[in-house]
């Protein structure tokens, strides 16, 4: 081998190296876990998550349970709720280190506040109507956010707080978008829902219709129609979707029936005077999906119950890409973060992971 093709052999193996050192999962164990109360940690599932920027992270998840990491996920703390220690907290969004609110699924729903990093935590929010379901939680600024819930009396519920989650308020039923038969959302990682520019929202729903609604509160209204989603049973549907400034991708499937490849989707999107247009819809398929998020570099990572995934927004590929994957263990949601890159995994039986980029 002479000096040239030496030299660019051995660039290869580091260049391969690289890659390979790239797009790692670590997997947080107990080791790295800070267990106060000694609880269960194998025995949670985590399905909320939130990441405000490259230090802070925060999880939440069932039995009244929520982890938080100040180190960029090198290591969390398990906060266990007084009095809530039944309830499984599905959806969370935290301001920073101390400030969180965490949302729980079923019934009575209730939303919690904390101030100081989830030593003490105050209601802010109840709710015992029979049908009550919230789904997720997302915020436009500091000041003002909304919680999604599933339809009562055909309306999709919206609650809204306009001084960073202290109070909260129920829009007028004339507001709120309506309901086809059988249309509800999936509060898998509380990614079904997100605050939108230009002040408006989007939720993605399944069930025996699958659809991306938007709306700008008050003003104007869509509703489209995935009809690339696989849905028609009450666990089909379209369960998370996450946007940058040119795409908007669309994952679900079935959760009953998971080992099957089907399509997901990624749109461009724009916004013009009639308000938000979903524009060439570019499939690509991978196992059912709880959750996904775009990352920094135009790359998807998408989870399950399958493992975690990843695409990419301008160079999918149908069959390659939809083979990318990190690990084949179930994770539920995944969140990068607002400021930074930080991305950070939560799953069933105690599962936490960080993504190394």
């Amino acid at each position: 081998m002479n000096q040239i093709k030496f030299w660019i052999y051995i660039g290869v193996i580091c260049l391969n190296q690289s890659v390979l050192a790239q797009n790692q999962i670590q997997f947080i164990d107990s080791t790295f876990i800070i267990n106060p109360s000694k609880a269960c940690i194998s025995c949670i599932s985590f399905r909320g998550a939130s990441v405000p920027n490259n230090q802070t992270a925060w999880l939440s998840g069932s039995k009244g349970s929520v982890m938080r990491s100040i180190d960029g996920g090198k290591t969390f703390e398990l906060i266990k709720i007084p009095d809530f220690d039944l309830i499984d907290f599905r959806s969370i969004y935290a301001f920073d280190a101390r400030q969180a609110i965490v949302v729980s699924s079923g019934y009575p729903a209730y939303i919690l506040k904390t101030m100081d990093g989830g030593l003490n935590w105050k209601k802010v929010y109840e709710n015992k109507h029979k049908e009550i379901f919230l789904d997720a939680i997302d915020f436009w600024n500091p000041n003002q956010g909304i919680v999604l819930g599933d339809p009562i009396d055909e309306r999709f519920v919206l609650i809204r707080t306009l001084d960073a989650g202290n109070t909260w308020h129920e829009l007028d039923s004339a507001l709120r978008p309506l309901a086809n038969a059988g249309e509800s959302v999936f509060a898998a990682s509380g990614t079904s829902f997100r605050c939108l520019p230009k002040n408006s929202i989007g939720f993605v729903t399944g069930g025996k219709k699958s659809a991306f609604h938007w709306l700008q509160i008050g003003e104007k209204y869509q509703r489209y129609e995935l009809k690339s989603m696989l849905q028609g049973k009450a666990s089909e549907g379209a369960f998370s979707f996450d946007f940058n400034k040119k795409y908007i991708a669309i994952v679900g499937g079935d959760y009953a029936s998971d080992t099957t490849k089907v399509n997901q989707a990624i749109y461009r999107y724009t916004h013009n005077k009639d308000g938000l247009q979903l524009l060439n819809m570019k499939p690509f398929y991978t196992y059912y999906s709880s959750c996904l998020a775009l990352l920094n570099n135009g790359e998807i990572i998408g989870c399950g119950t399958q493992g975690v995934y990843l695409n990419h927004t301008e160079q999918t590929n149908t069959t390659l890409n939809a083979k990318t994957y990190l690990t084949t263990k179930a994770f539920h949601v995944v969140r990068k973060a607002r400021k930074g890159n930080l991305v950070v995994l939560g799953g069933p039986r105690g599962a936490i992971g960080v993504l190394s980029q």
